[in-house]
């Protein structure tokens, strides 16, 4: 018998789950590839954005 596939938990606006399948499914962020590289894209972009801290 086939293990059953999770499948990414991200929704769109209109509330659709995504239904690729997880990167890890046992994890904590249950996530396929697509949405793991645009949270990626969106935390390099705001680390780019940040001004760099001083060290003293």
């Amino acid at each position: 018998m086939p293990e059953r596939v999770v499948t990414c938990r991200m929704t769109n606006r209109y509330g659709n789950q995504c239904t690729a399948e997880a990167l890890d499914p046992n994890g904590e962020a249950v996530i396929c590839a697509r949405h793991a590289a645009e949270v990626m894209r969106t935390v390099a972009a705001a680390q780019a954005k940040a001004p760099e801290k001083r060290r003293s």
